[in-house]
Formats: structure tokens, sequence, C-alpha cells
């Protein structure tokens, strides 16, 4: 990156160095042979099984809270442009700075002071997730052996939540969570998709057979006095399309890595999250209709049919899939907080701090009371894995590029990264006041920012 010859010379030898210049094989594909790194297909699958999660199950209350279907669909279709935009983002800059997770990006982009920040940023929000995680599975098995069981259910030690969420969790979960590569997650991740299929089917199906409900009301298409009704359902948005801290080591195992196929994988995605999503809002609303709408949809069909029991324990196979997936940026995050190169790292080290997290997180889902308002302000981060980080790193990649801004293009993305920078600023800070309202909630109110604060309400008596 040599600026002897002038302007002009500077520019095309940075726009070279930065942006048509062949990555390294012996490092950027280094793990993408033809035996061992993802397809497009698989990407795929692996992107919307991240994205995909509890989220799914609060959005016909979202459609109800934000005042209409129209709002809610059309605010969901804004936020998606600039949700996949964000994608791509990170895709590219991971291309640029040729590093395979976004801590160690934004150590190449702003050098190795700012990998402290957003590493920590990553484990913590990472290990918020997989408590909800294991705690949503717990609720799951809970609702089934209550409904098949009886009301006192718990009394009989091997029935507990405790014992059923340990032992669950330990043959299922715990032998995904030791793989070194993501790539290796993309089968488990294809059997979340099925699990998240079989959900929206059921929501789809139970409004066609709802002989329960006579006495629904039609829901509704536009709010009918506050506009800004609206805005309520922009943080369940960030809390359901997060998958952008991802979103790197997804791209890092590609076997043919190429922003343009990424951005087709990326783009499919999320049309598909979008679908499922406005699928179940739209069915879950107008099966219960307007101001009746469960926090969770599933706890609003009061029958015993075996269909609803296994979309409940299908929601539990989905965390199952989606848990390790988020284990596994929060155990990089850590090697990277503390020094340690991830590709030298061995087994051993991996599997040490893979039980720790996981006991950890075990303990804290099993044990500790409610844990709803701690989760609840950690999803400001959300918006700024979706919008602020990738802004950011779009602006200093852009600049790197062409720092005079002489293109035209270059230009507009200075605007875009600034613009959606801003954006993520506002909805973080959208999503923290709302969670200190969720604080001053009654026990049994609804929050605003997630619904987690149905999560573990016993069902036992």
């Amino acid at each position: 990156m040599n600026c002897s010859t002038g302007d002009e010379e500077r520019l095309v030898d940075n726009d070279v160095v930065l942006c048509t210049a062949p990555p390294n094989p012996s490092t950027t594909h280094q793990d993408n042979d033809e035996t061992s790194g993802t397809g497009v297909w698989s990407t795929v699958f692996l992107i919307v099984n991240a994205t995909l999660g509890a989220g799914l199950l609060n959005f016909p209350r979202a459609f109800d809270e934000a005042g209409g279907l129209i709002t809610s669909v059309g605010t969901q279709l804004i936020f998606l442009v600039f949700i996949t935009a964000a994608l791509v983002i990170l895709a590219n800059c991971s291309e640029v700075t040729d590093t395979s997770s976004m801590q160690d990006m934004f150590a190449a982009l702003y050098g190795p002071k700012t990998l402290l920040l957003c590493a920590s940023c990553i484990a913590i929000y990472s290990f918020g997730c997989c408590l909800t995680f294991l705690i949503i599975i717990g609720d799951q098995f809970d609702r089934v052996l209550a409904t098949y069981i009886g009301p006192d259910y718990c009394h009989t030690w091997y029935l507990s939540r405790t014992f059923i969420t340990v032992i669950t969790c330990n043959l299922f979960l715990l032998p995904l969570c030791f793989f070194k590569k993501l790539r290796v997650l993309r089968y488990a991740s294809s059997v979340g998709c099925v699990a998240v299929l079989y959900v929206t089917v059921v929501v789809v199906y139970k409004y066609f057979v709802r002989g329960d409900l006579p006495n629904v009301d039609p829901m509704k298409i536009w709010p009918d006095r506050n506009g800004f009704r609206m805005l309520q359902i922009i943080p369940i948005i960030c809390f359901a399309y997060q998958s952008h801290m991802t979103a790197i080591p997804m791209y890092a195992c590609m076997r043919e890595r190429s922003v343009k196929k990424f951005t087709f994988c990326a783009v499919v995605s999320m049309i598909v999250c979008f679908l499922v999503y406005t699928i179940v809002g739209t069915f879950g609303y107008a099966t219960f209709g307007s101001g009746k709408v469960p926090s969770d949809v599933l706890q609003g069909y009061a029958d015993e049919s075996v269909t609803v029991a296994l979309a409940v324990v299908f929601v539990a196979i989905k965390n199952f899939t989606t848990y390790p997936i988020v284990l596994y940026c929060g155990r990089d995050a850590l090697f990277s907080l503390a020094r340690i190169d991830v590709d030298a790292t061995t087994f051993r080290s991996r599997a040490f701090v893979t039980i720790v997290w996981y006991v950890l997180s075990l303990i804290i889902a099993v044990l500790v009371p409610d844990i709803s308002p701690v989760v609840n302000l950690l999803g400001a981060l959300s918006a700024a894995f979706i919008f602020v980080f990738p802004g950011i790193a779009l602006f200093r990649s852009t600049l790197l590029k062409d720092s005079e801004l002489y293109l035209n293009k270059d230009r507009l993305l200075v605007f875009f990264a600034i613009f959606i920078t801003a954006l993520g600023a506002f909805v973080s800070g959208l999503v923290f006041v709302e969670a200190i309202e969720d604080l001053n909630l009654p026990p049994k109110g609804t929050p605003q920012v997630t619904g987690f604060r149905r999560l573990r309400d016993s069902l036992c008596t």
C-alpha cells in the first residue's frame, strides 16, 4: 500500500489491495477444501437456524401490539433490507481483512484495542442467549409433562424440571458443542429448520380448526389511533433476526468462499425467515383475535392434542441445535480475549472452555429464579450487532480503500454506513429504555421487548 506515486496511483493500489486482490489460499481457504467446507445450501441452513428462534412464538403478539397486519409486515420489510445488507457488509469486511471472526475483523480495521470491546460484547451476549435457550428447553418439557401427567408432575424427582433439563441437554446438546468449525453443525441446522417448519404448519393448521375459540375479534389491519405503535415491533424484529454475530464464522467456513455466493445465501435465508415469521404472526394473530393473543402462541392452544405437544417438543429441539452455534461464537471470543489463536487451539483446550461455559449456563438456568431482566437488558446488544457494528466496519473499510472519497460509490457507502450506525444507536436505545420499563411491570405483565418475563413460570402445583 505504497503512496509514493500520487493520489491516483494510491487509489488504484488501495483498490487492488483491499478489493480485487485474490485472497491468500494458504490462509483464507485452508479449511475450505471440497470435503470440509459448507456448500451454499448448507450455509443457508446455518443462517436460518441461527436466525429463527424463540422469537417466532412471540410474533403473533407482536403483530397485535404493533397495531395491525400492514404496519407489522411493512415495518418488518423495511428493516429486512438493512438487516440483509448488514450480513453482506460483514462478509465483505471479513474478505477485505482476511479474518474469520467479528472481533478479529475489528482488530484488523481499527487496531488491536477494539478486539477487547468487540469480543467482550460477543461473549456476554452469547452467554445470555445460551441461558435463554436452556430456560426455553426446560419450559417446553414442563408444558408437555403438565399437560399429560398432571399439575403435580414435578413432585416426582425424575420428572422435575432440573432433572429433565440436565439429562436432555447432556444427551442431545452437549455433544454438539465440541466441534472446531461451524460446518459440522450444518446437519443439526437442517433438523432445526425442519422443527421450525413443523411449528409453522401447526400454527396455520390451528387457525383452520379453531373450534375452541368461538368469540374471536378480527385482527386489525392498521392502528386505530396511535401510528407510533409500530415501534413496538422493532425490538422483536431485532431479537428475531439477530444472526449477525455468527455471520463471519459462517462465511469463513464456506467451501467456495466468495461475497457473491454469501450474498445469495443471506438473501435466501432472510426471505425464508421473513416468510416464516410473517406466516406465524399472521395466522397466530388471526386465530386469537385482536387483544387476545398470548405472548407465546403455543400457550394459547388449550387442547391436549399430540400435534401441539409435538410442536412444543420441536421448539426444544430447535434450541438444542441453535445453542452450539452461539456457544461457538462465545468460545472464540473468550480465546480472543485471552490472546489465543483459535486455529491453534487443541481439542483439550476447546473442551475445557466448552464444559465450563455449558455447566455454568446450565446451573444458572435451572437454579436462578428469574434472569429475564438481565436478558432483556442484554437485548440492546442485538441491535448493535445488526446495525452499529456493520456500520462502523463499512465506514472504516471504505475509508481505507478511498480515504479522499474520490468515487461516488464510496461516498454513498459512507453515507449508508453512517445511516445504519445511527439507526442502530436509536434501536439500541429504544430496546434499552423498554427493558428498563419492563423491570417495573407487575410479575404477570408481558414485557415489551422479548416476552421472556413468562419464561420459567411454574406449571407445577
